[in-house]
């Protein structure tokens, strides 16, 4: 177990080394470099342990980034080799020779050789592989979709290469039965909609590779049976009795706290959400107070939630502490999740149903109770909204004193 613990780790005086050899697959970005040796400059075994375990974490990062150098070196000679058969057909192949090419063990330079000269087509040895996949279609959508949804995105990929137990894999080798298979082994302990969402990602990274000419035929991750039920997934709302408790005990003594869960509760913004806020996001028009919702989990989340004239003046004292760009309240999002999270478990219910997320279906539910247009509540709330030509291209929405009125019918109906 010891040796475990000190893994990579050398002594040499009083200053303990980080000391391992470099993955192949990043040999070519050390640039051959074989043996990786840093001084973590500190004597305290439990700091070298900790330093040590941030140089493997980037390590890592590094490796699933990392390309296949020879599908790049093999594009790049068949690219070349075919140049110069066109140019020079009869002698184009004069100054290559495959036995060298095979003793050297020169497999990408013998594939595109063989591949040119029509003795044996191998480019399907060299097709794009998922990580390659996650990065182009990273690449192609970073500006136009959520931070969120990216990270998500090459999390589902990793998460697939570690169920197939494989550092990579082509794309054009992923099996019907190998996403099945993955599809029951995420069943056992996923939502349907959890389990579908991952597939959706990973159909996604496959149909924009498919887009490149990368790969053809149909997807691996189309036509699957997803079995479960959800309903008792659905987030449920807090009883009058425990939202007594939460208003009588949770954060009473925490002002920043106590406004963040108030928020929660009286706009029905996602946790992420309030937590991305600073001080440019707290908004004062015409009398009415509002935050600005720059990025959610979708682009209909971009949006401005009128607020009670009470949370407007904290949230405007609050945002004069802070300097621009700075967080409002200090934490990430699943911090703060896992904060409410602990309380709501040992004091409240242990029923999973229950969440922060609960006040965003209380919301809801106060508008509907209240009449107001679905339209209206779905802009407040974040929801997709304008389907039509009219609404969804041309309008520009509702100003925010239209949305005030609606939200204020709403605040009469939420529970506190």
């Amino acid at each position: 177990m010891a040796k475990k613990e000190n893994q990579y780790l050398k002594l040499r005086g009083n200053v303990w080394w980080y000391q391992r050899r470099v993955p192949t697959a990043l040999r070519e970005r050390f640039k051959g470099q074989t043996i990786l040796s840093q001084s973590l400059n500190t004597g305290d075994i439990r700091e070298a342990r900790a330093k040590r375990d941030i140089l493997n974490g980037k390590l890592e990062e590094q490796k699933f980034n990392s390309f296949n150098p020879d599908r790049h070196r093999f594009l790049e000679l068949v690219q070349e080799f075919s140049y110069e058969k066109e140019r020079n057909p009869g002698e184009w192949d004069a100054p290559l020779d495959a036995r060298e090419m095979q003793r050297k063990g020169d497999d990408a330079a013998l594939d595109a050789y063989t591949t040119v000269n029509g003795y044996q087509d191998q480019r399907h040895k060299y097709g794009i592989t998922l990580k390659e996949g996650v990065e182009a279609w990273t690449r192609k959508f970073k500006t136009t979709k959520t931070a969120d949804t990216v990270s998500k995105i090459k999390k589902t990929a990793y998460e697939f290469l570690e169920f197939l137990n494989l550092f990579d894999i082509q794309i054009s080798d992923i099996t019907n039965r190998q996403v099945h298979d993955f599809i029951e082994v995420l069943q056992a302990t996923k939502a349907r909609a959890t389990v579908q969402g991952k597939i959706s990602r990973l159909r996604s990274i496959w149909n924009y590779c498919k887009s490149l000419g990368e790969v053809s035929g149909e997807s691996p991750f189309d036509g699957h049976i997803f079995v479960g039920n959800d309903e008792r997934n659905q987030k449920q709302p807090f009883t009058v009795e425990e939202m007594t408790w939460i208003k009588n005990n949770v954060a009473t003594d925490d002002p920043i706290k106590r406004l963040l869960l108030e928020l929660g509760i009286f706009t029905g913004c996602r946790i992420s959400e309030l937590c991305n806020l600073t001080p440019e996001h707290v908004i004062s028009r015409e009398g009415v107070s509002a935050i600005f919702i720059e990025e959610g989990k979708t682009s209909a989340s971009t949006r401005l939630v009128p607020v009670t004239d009470d949370l407007g003046e904290r949230l405007e004292a609050l945002a004069e502490k802070k300097t621009k760009g700075e967080r409002l309240f200090g934490i990430e999002g699943k911090d703060a999740s896992r904060w409410f999270s602990r309380i709501k478990t040992e004091h409240i219910s242990t029923d999973s149903a229950k969440s922060f997320h609960s006040f965003r279906v209380m919301f809801a539910t106060a508008m509907q109770q209240a009449e107001v247009e679905e339209l209206k509540a779905a802009a407040i709330i974040g929801h997709k909204r304008g389907n039509t030509m009219t609404y969804g291209y041309y309008s520009k929405g509702y100003e925010l004193k239209q949305l005030k009125e609606a939200y204020d019918k709403c605040v009469e109906k939420i529970i506190w």
